[in-house]
């Protein structure tokens, strides 16, 4: 089976390193800063994005500013602002047991170089194929992301789920005609990811342990 996995929400609690590297973007332009609540609300659709919305009043040249300086400052703060949520390491050591039963992937709307610095410094070898976003290709929902991922995989076993904590998940799943498994440990509310109608929604990480032993047997 093809498991791909949102980054954001999913695999890892970045909210506080985004938080503050985004309202230090703020400063540097001498805009209103917010707070980690109201940050957590603005992400899932990439930085750019994130950037807009808490600026909205703002010209694009400004957003740029604000984009690019986050982009400086990220690398600088997102080790002390990334944590992996409980239980998630234990459960990806149980998926790849027996090793080569599952492909692992990550699809993220996080530019792909902090993306892949992220896998790397966190997860070293435990995902076969890691993208974020890149320059030219459209973000999740749009399904292009996943059909990458699923072309390139030699894996026999083509069932294919996306394990992620927002409705852009979902809908990018659901856009992929692949399975969609959601998270609530994550930056969605509950009533927002019913609304999308995921084939799954779990709510602790050995409920997934449980569900895809289930899906695999």
């Amino acid at each position: 089976m093809h498991l791909i996995f949102d980054l954001d929400g999913t695999l890892i609690d970045s909210l506080p390193g985004l938080a503050d590297t985004l309202n230090a973007a703020l400063s540097e332009e001498k805009l209103p800063t917010h707070s980690i609540t109201k940050i957590r609300s603005f992400i899932g659709d990439g930085s750019r994005v994130l950037c807009q919305r808490a600026a909205p009043d703002q010209p694009d040249s400004v957003i740029d500013s604000i984009f690019n300086c986050f982009m400086q400052k990220y690398s600088e703060l997102w080790k002390d602002g990334t944590s992996i949520y409980s239980g998630i390491l234990e459960m990806l050591e149980a998926i790849q047991a027996p090793p080569g039963q599952h492909h692992l992937s990550v699809l993220s709307n996080k530019p792909h170089s902090f993306t892949v610095e992220i896998i790397e410094s966190i997860f070293p070898d435990t995902f076969q194929t890691v993208l974020g976003q890149r320059e030219g290709i459209s973000k999740k929902p749009d399904p292009k992301g996943i059909l990458e991922i699923l072309e390139t995989s030699n894996h026999e076993d083509k069932t294919a789920y996306l394990i992620g904590d927002s409705d852009v998940d979902i809908l990018t799943a659901k856009n992929a005609n692949i399975g969609s498994i959601a998270v609530t440990w994550g930056f969605n509310d509950l009533d927002a990811l019913k609304a999308v109608n995921p084939d799954h929604i779990i709510s602790s990480t050995a409920e997934l342990n449980t569900l895809l032993a289930s899906l695999s047997a």
